[in-house]
């Protein structure tokens, strides 16, 4: 007995065998539509988080490197109108110790200690940051072994205010590569952002 014939003497059982495989057909069409529809949106959705998660990081990283190279440029002009002799070593001190504490304190507040998450999403090379960074505090331990002292002979202080010199002006260079380095990662967040709008 074929298929017609089984249909054609039972229609009850071929109507409802119909039904089923239909149904179940449908069912299961439907059910792999609605995946990949759903598939399709999950991965819009983590994109779109993904994006807002960037932006925000870029946003605050943005904001900590402009304020830090407002930083930068505050001591890099404090070294130059020493090097240029119309403040002399003492006043730059006392001028840096109040920027110091002046940002440190800004910094230390800044509203988005969340800018590393910066590093989740650009791949910054930090090494020459790090090693500037090392060099600054090695020469600022020696500018305060520099500081004349109380018995020091007139020939002694200006050999010190000699070598002052000299360090100030490689502490000028040092933050003024420091600030490169900050304006090329601000460039590189704000060309990709580009990409985005």
């Amino acid at each position: 007995m074929n298929l017609s014939e089984f249909l054609r003497d039972y229609p009850g059982i071929g109507a409802t065998s119909i039904a089923i495989v239909s149904g179940a057909l449908g069912w299961t069409i439907r059910n792999l539509v609605q995946f990949f529809i759903d598939k399709s949106k999950y991965n819009k959705e983590l994109k779109t988080f993904f994006w807002k998660e960037k932006v925000n990081s870029a946003k605050k990283a943005s904001e900590f490197y402009l304020e830090h190279m407002n930083y930068l440029n505050l001591l890099r002009h404090q070294f130059e109108i020493f090097e240029k002799g119309e403040i002399e070593h003492q006043e730059l001190y006392d001028n840096i110790q109040k920027e110091v504490e002046f940002y440190s304190n800004k910094l230390k507040a800044f509203p988005h200690f969340e800018h590393h998450h910066i590093n989740i999403f650009y791949d910054f090379d930090e090494k020459r940051a790090m090693e500037i960074n090392k060099r600054t505090f090695d020469i600022q331990r020696e500018l305060i072994d520099l500081q004349p002292k109380q018995g020091d002979s007139l020939e002694i202080i200006d050999s010190k205010v000699i070598e002052i010199r000299k360090r100030a002006t490689e502490l000028k260079d040092n933050y003024e590569e420091h600030f490169k380095i900050y304006k090329k990662y601000l460039k590189e967040v704000r060309k990709d952002l580009e990409n985005y709008l």
